[in-house]
């Protein structure tokens, strides 16, 4: 039989999504039940197989682009931590949505509806038949998961950058070496594929670009500085 608190807890989540009302739609629901679940009793997985809920795909859709506008990856692996970190965040608001939603629904139970709120919270949280426990426990997991995995990109993204910019920077004196040597070498034929090197790609132009700012940057550290 149901505690008070096992049925507010049923009540508060489905407040938050009715969910389909077509017969497919429920099947597809039914296989996705473990994958929502914040509340499964071994622990809910941190990085669930799907992530919006019927009605949600648009919301998500544009919450995903802010974060590859804000992180900017590269490449695929990238673009996978950036899409862990965006869906993290995105269940980590749903669950508090539900926490707070569940809470309300406790302290309208006979055991709570009489006390002072702080006595109520406290009771309710010490409660681990209220569910509060597990909810709390679910976002911990999914705010982990987010920070490991931005830490993670942040290193591959580091990583990255530092392998472009050495290559860039090889490339400019590798096309020093070939104009002072009467371009008698393609310094463009010293670089391998751009995953080797941070995503470089070997440009005529973009070189001679970066190799005139230099030109022009120490032109005027000199003089700018000579005058201060």
């Amino acid at each position: 039989m149901s505690t008070a608190a096992q049925t507010a807890a049923s009540i508060a989540n489905s407040k938050l999504s009715t969910g389909p009302l077509s017969d497919a739609g429920k099947r597809t629901v039914s296989g996705n039940a473990l994958n929502h679940g914040p509340l499964d009793h071994d622990g809910p997985s941190p990085n669930p197989a799907h992530v919006a809920l019927p009605g949600e795909e648009a919301a998500l859709a544009t919450h995903l682009e802010s974060y590859r506008k804000a992180y900017a990856p590269a490449n695929q692996p990238e673009e996978d931590l950036v899409r862990t970190i965006a869906e993290s965040y995105w269940r980590l608001e749903r669950a508090h949505k539900l926490e707070n939603a569940l809470f309300r629904q406790i302290l309208k139970q006979d055991d709570y509806k009489d006390l002072d709120p702080i006595a109520a919270q406290s009771l309710a949280w010490s409660n681990k038949d209220t569910g509060l426990q597990r909810m709390a426990l679910y976002a911990q997991r999914i705010q982990r998961t987010a920070e490991k995995t931005a830490a993670a990109l942040k290193i591959m993204q580091q990583e990255r950058k530092a392998a472009y910019n050495q290559a860039k920077e090889e490339a400019m004196y590798l096309t020093q070496l070939a104009q002072a040597s009467a371009n008698t070498f393609d310094a463009a034929l010293h670089f391998g594929a751009p995953h080797l090197h941070g995503g470089f790609v070997y440009s005529t132009d973009e070189i001679k670009l970066a190799l005139l700012r230099v030109t022009r940057l120490e032109e005027a550290r000199a003089r700018f500085n000579r005058a201060a």
